[in-house]
């Protein structure tokens, strides 16, 4: 009896499994059957790219800030303070609680912000600022030791640390972009870098998610974009769920991650070469179209090198901003095609200007090269700086940019008596003692007119424009234990340096000629730090030493304008006076007119309106003795004052419609 049942139970189990493998393979009826893509959508039919602004990483650790010019403190009893005394000893410095007191030192906290798309390559500025109940008075002159930083939570009351992700020193510049004066906060610029890459995500959309569409993303991104990686080539996409893609960013997109992005939205999910050939003749047309030659330009550029001639014809355009997305999307397939209409735009277009720049700096090709530095020329000191930063950018040894050594090589002592070993003996000597730039400098030689460009962000750098640049005397500068002398009518400087009295640590002096680098590398070579060389030059400025104007973070600044060009196809060629002949003739009728109202009327009645709005503000006017004077006698307007129609068509710098449309709803 039991043997028959043991029979009929073994084969229920396998007729179960049959069923089973037979369901597999033909699909369960109650599973949703994943649709084949279509041929009208792309990657953001199935996916979204979230980008640094949606994601970042928080870091903070426990530092400590040496060579203070008595301002530090001991720190008080605390976290952090146990945290760094811990940190001390594993770093083997004995009697680290006595070492504390010293008031050359302080505690800070080190805090650090990594946005996603950060590497390993990358270098991040760092905030500093005091603990709690911290005595010290300012930051200024120090450094901050190798710190560690990590990810810290609130738990019970309590900081918890995580995983270590980032280190950090260097030299602090005391001053935060909330807090620039504040002496008890600092940064050291560019001075932490990650320990492992924090890509981008890629991450299907709820209704699109499965292993055979994130196989499909991963392809068809890296059917475009890819790559060699040392003895590699790989591709930017990499398939990790059914859920998410991580998504890189090629080096020729390192400086404008978003248009990476909106190429990689727009590629196409089904492709063959006859559909190829299809686009591409469908987007050429658009291209020539000024409301859609933006998207038309990304579409053509996910084409590949393949779209090259069909972009070329854009810059035939007579409209100068088909001309530039063609150009544009030029760059970043290597074509140095539309090189002039670039730098023509760097010059003549704000708007347009820093995407310009960036597109120069993506085509490694001569002509592009050379653009640049003849940009370098040129008067707007956004421009030059920013054809600098894009130079450099591009090649960082460009024998353009002008980079100096700013430490001098230890002096060569040899002999011709000497022998092989000797020679290859003195030459490791060298080598060990060699002490690296304690910031870059940069000399350009350039025919425009002198400046010298100082950053705040990112790096320690100096760039003079112009060789041959001299102090104006008399000159009388100092910065802590650091002179700087000379009489009306020198030639040469006179750099002092005070020393503290401790062992290797003498005073000594220097000349230098008036050549501005000169004096920044005799300067650095006294021991001077780059915050130390940025205190120096701003008082120079002001006491009018320099020949020219000193900026800091010249950078061109990107406006609204180029995204409704590109994006909303907004034609921008149009002129300001055209513009406003136009909402002159046709004030409202766009708007009122879908209300059925007629412009004419309501013009009057609005008029009627003003007239009344400004006799109420008149007024206000008598009966407040202090008011200000109104905007007819050349103050800006208030911003819920009403603008009259001449005063809109006067402007030319708005569009007029919104403005009435906007003014006459806040009166009803």
């Amino acid at each position: 009896m039991w043997r028959n049942q043991a029979r009929r139970k073994r084969t229920c189990l396998a007729l179960g499994a049959i069923a089973a493998v037979v369901l597999v393979g033909a699909g369960s009826p109650f599973k949703k059957q994943e649709k084949p893509p279509k041929v009208e959508e792309t990657v953001t039919n199935l996916a979204s790219i979230f980008a640094s602004s949606h994601n970042s990483m928080r870091l903070e650790g426990v530092g400590l800030v040496v060579g203070l010019d008595n301002t530090g403190s001991e720190p008080p009893p605390s976290w952090y303070r146990e945290r760094l005394v811990d940190e001390m000893r594993k770093a083997g410095i004995e009697n680290s609680e006595k070492l504390l007191a010293n008031p050359s030192l302080s505690i800070v906290i080190a805090r650090l912000s990594i946005p996603t798309g950060t590497s390993k390559h990358d270098h991040l500025d760092v905030e500093l600022e005091l603990p709690p109940a911290c005595g010290t008075t300012s930051l200024a002159g120090g450094y901050l030791v190798e710190c560690r930083l990590k990810e810290v939570a609130i738990a019970g009351g309590t900081p918890k640390e995580g995983q270590e992700l980032a280190i950090a020193k260097g030299p602090v510049m005391i001053g935060t972009d909330d807090k620039p004066d504040d002496p008890k906060v600092g940064r050291v610029l560019g001075g932490a870098m990650v320990k492992k890459d924090s890509p981008f995500r890629l991450e299907l959309k709820e209704n699109r998610k499965s292993f055979k569409s994130a196989q499909l993303l991963q392809n068809v991104v890296n059917h475009r974009f890819h790559q060699t990686e040392g003895v590699k080539h790989n591709g930017m996409a990499t398939a990790k769920t059914d859920s998410f893609l991580e998504l890189r960013v090629p080096n020729v997109y390192k400086h404008n991650q978003i248009r990476y992005f909106r190429v990689v939205k727009l590629l196409p999910l089904v492709d063959s070469p006859q559909l190829s050939q299809a686009r591409m003749a469908i987007w050429g047309e658009e291209l020539l179209d000024p409301t859609k030659a933006g998207i038309a330009a990304l579409r053509l550029e996910g084409l590949g090198v393949t779209a090259i001639e069909t972009l070329k014809r854009g810059l035939a355009s007579p409209n100068e901003q088909v001309k530039f997305f063609a150009a544009e999307a030029l760059a970043y397939l290597n074509d140095a095609s539309g090189a002039d209409v670039l730098g023509d735009h760097a010059i003549k277009n704000a708007e347009f200007r820093p995407f310009a720049l960036a597109a120069l700096a993506a085509t490694d090709q001569p002509a592009s090269r050379m653009k640049l530095v003849k940009l370098m020329e040129t008067p707007e000191i956004p421009v030059r700086y920013g054809a600098f930063n894009a130079l450099r950018t591009l090649d960082a040894s460009d024998p353009f940019l002008g980079r100096v050594k700013v430490l001098e090589e230890p002096k060569d002592e040899s002999d011709d008596s000497e022998t092989m070993s000797m020679a290859i003996a003195r030459t490791s000597s060298a080598q060990r003692v060699h002490r690296p730039d304690p910031f870059a400098l940069y000399v350009v030689d350039t025919d425009g007119p002198p400046l010298v460009h100082l950053s705040r962000t990112k790096r320690c750098e100096v760039v003079v424009f112009g060789r041959g640049q001299r102090l104006l005397t008399p000159i009388v500068l100092g910065n802590g234990p650091l002179l700087l002398n000379a009489a009306d009518g020198d030639h040469a400087l006179q750099i002092s340096k005070i020393g503290s009295g401790r062992v290797g640590d003498e005073d000594s002096k220097v000349h230098a000629s008036l050549d501005i680098d000169d004096v920044i590398r005799q300067t650095a070579g006294l021991g001077a730090k780059y915050p130390d060389i940025v205190t120096i030059l701003q008082a120079a400025a002001r006491q009018k030493n320099l020949p020219g104007p000193l900026v800091v973070d010249a950078v061109p600044v990107t406006t609204t304008e180029y995204q409704q060009a590109a994006i909303l196809g907004k034609d921008t060629t149009k002129k300001d006076d055209e513009v406003s002949k136009t909402s002159a003739e046709v004030p409202r009728r766009r708007f009122f007119g879908l209300f059925g109202r007629e412009p004419k009327k309501d013009k009057e009645k609005d008029q009627d309106e003003t007239t009344k709005d400004k006799d109420k503000e008149s007024d206000k006017a008598a009966v407040k003795p202090d008011a200000k004077p109104d905007a007819s006698k050349g103050d800006e307007p208030k911003a819920d004052t009403p603008k009259t129609d001449e005063a809109i068509n006067k402007s030319g710098l708005e569009t007029s419609e919104k403005r009435g449309f906007f003014d006459r709803l806040r009166r009803r």
